[in-house]
């Protein structure tokens, strides 16, 4: 993903294009791939370093005569934008996908088709019929990110990636750091490609409140590493003010942030290095979440919980329309969320999440996209393979050059420091394996959502007793999933 975006950042900058210089790798006991390109430009006009020759897909001549694809999605997140189109439009994004299908069925001679199954449980349940009445009803599905992940897994309902004629998982078209991470047992059962599109949470803020207050530039925060979870929470208190004394947020009053649900706050928790899980010497996961870390951040949370107007909690206006007002300074969302603030009356930033303190070397992003899988009873996984890696080749040439210009096409400037941000955004995507399995289930979800639905929504800081009331549940949870996957081994 990161040589696909620094090139997207050159079609995409008019101006002369800014240059990259690597921050340091990531930690050794972190899920996040290597930091991003981190320019020293003080906004200067430089000239990029060439882009390597890419390597070229290692698909065949083949001639499948007309044979259906068809994938499975639920309607949900971007699934609904930026993944199918069976026409040409004008409209970026749209064109873009309708290309690479159409230069993928042009090479392979098949016809690809998408069935919408319904909401993020219907298409777990339609693999699973599919599957179980043993047809070749689906030869792709695409998932969300926690629901029917493990179900999917240890039902032996997927097909091992590993034995997939013509997928390369060596090439730089696929995520293979973050394959690994997801990867239980002796299959590779999801795959990450270029083609599933990636959903980072991010930060907005408000450069105008950032000036008129004369706080300090988050951006050069992040370029020299300080951008830190003690950094953001100052900032956010410093922006706070209840003008009339009130204790209730008004619209003369200043708050640090606002978030439109609880799930936005858990990107903290990987941002600062810490997950729900670690990995034992057999590549088993073990619930590793009781840390001094984690008692830290929950104690730095806590006391801005405490600290009334620093955080906003929306009601029946959304965290973001709360934002567009022009006095919270920041936003947690979506980085696809751009779009919705096209009309606000001020200038608007993008930031990654804060890391814990300034030792941690690598910045971390949390991806809340999807999973894709394939069924196991497929009848052709030549033509499955084939397909499945023309698509993920192609969507650097075509669809992620126009994610990004969709992306940009709002309120963002397009300039270097939002490019900038982008590229750390997307090039420190990191999976909470724990989360994308488990985070449904009882015991293991309250620990997974610990900031937003205890701390920041029950504002209770006693992360001890939380833990301990958790722990056996979600510990029982990996521990019946493993016995499910052992005996389908």
């Amino acid at each position: 993903m990161k040589s696909i975006l620094r090139f997207t950042a050159i079609l995409l900058i008019i101006v002369s294009i800014t240059s990259c210089a690597a921050l340091p790798a990531a930690d050794e006991n972190s899920q996040s791939p290597e930091i991003a390109a981190d320019p020293q430009t003080d906004g200067q006009d430089v000239i990029a370093e060439p882009e390597e020759t890419r390597p070229h897909h290692q698909v065949p001549d083949l001639d499948f005569d007309g044979s259906t694809f068809t994938v499975a999605y639920p309607m949900w997140a971007g699934y609904a934008y930026y993944f199918f189109a069976d026409e040409q439009t004008g409209d970026g994004m749209n064109d873009a996908i309708f290309e690479r299908k159409i230069r993928v069925e042009d090479a392979l001679r098949v016809s690809i088709g998408q069935v919408d199954t319904g909401y993020i449980a219907e298409v777990v349940e339609a693999i699973k019929r599919s599957v179980q009445a043993g047809d070749d009803a689906y030869q792709l599905g695409l998932f969300h990110c926690i629901q029917g992940i493990e179900e999917l897994a240890a039902g032996n309902f997927l097909y091992n990636l590993d034995e997939m004629p013509y997928i390369d998982l060596s090439a730089d078209w696929w995520n293979q750091k973050q394959m690994d991470t997801l990867r239980l047992g002796k299959k590779t059962i999801y795959g990450v490609s270029d083609y599933m599109i990636p959903a980072p949470y991010c930060l907005y803020f408000n450069k105008d409140l950032i000036n008129r207050f004369q706080l300090d530039n988050p951006y050069e925060l992040v370029y020299n590493g300080d951008w830190t979870l003690d950094r953001y929470l100052e900032l956010s208190r410093a922006i706070t003010q209840d003008q009339n004394g009130n204790g209730v947020f008004e619209d003369a009053d200043f708050a640090g942030m606002v978030a439109n649900d609880a799930s936005c706050y858990t990107s903290f928790v990987p941002g600062c290095g810490q997950f729900t899980t670690s990995v034992d010497e057999e590549g088993k996961i073990f619930l590793d979440f009781y840390t001094d870390k984690m008692i830290s951040i929950v104690e730095k949370f806590g006391a801005v919980v405490v600290d009334p107007g620093v955080i906003q909690v929306p009601g029946a206006v959304g965290g973001v329309e709360l934002f567009k007002n022009g006095n919270i300074l920041f936003d947690l969302g979506s980085i696809a969320g751009a779009v919705n603030f096209r009309d606000t009356d001020f200038d608007l930033g993008i930031l990654p999440f804060p890391k814990y303190d300034e030792q941690q070397s690598s910045y971390i992003s949390l991806d809340w996209g999807g999973l894709m899988g394939v069924p196991s009873t497929i009848q052709n996984p030549e033509m499955t393979g084939a397909v499945i890696e023309l698509l993920a080749y192609e969507s650097k040439d075509t669809v992620i050059p126009a994610y990004y210009d969709v992306l940009l096409a709002g309120k963002l400037a397009r300039d270097t420091d939002t490019v900038a941000m982008m590229d750390i955004l997307f090039d420190t995507i990191a999976y909470e394996v724990g989360g994308n399995y488990f985070g449904f289930s009882n015991g293991f979800n309250a620990l997974f959502y610990t900031l937003g639905s205890n701390v920041v929504g029950n504002k209770n800081t006693d992360f001890a007793s939380f833990y301990k009331q958790n722990e056996k549940m979600a510990q029982a949870t990996i521990r019946s999933f493993y016995k499910k996957l052992e005996k389908n081994e």
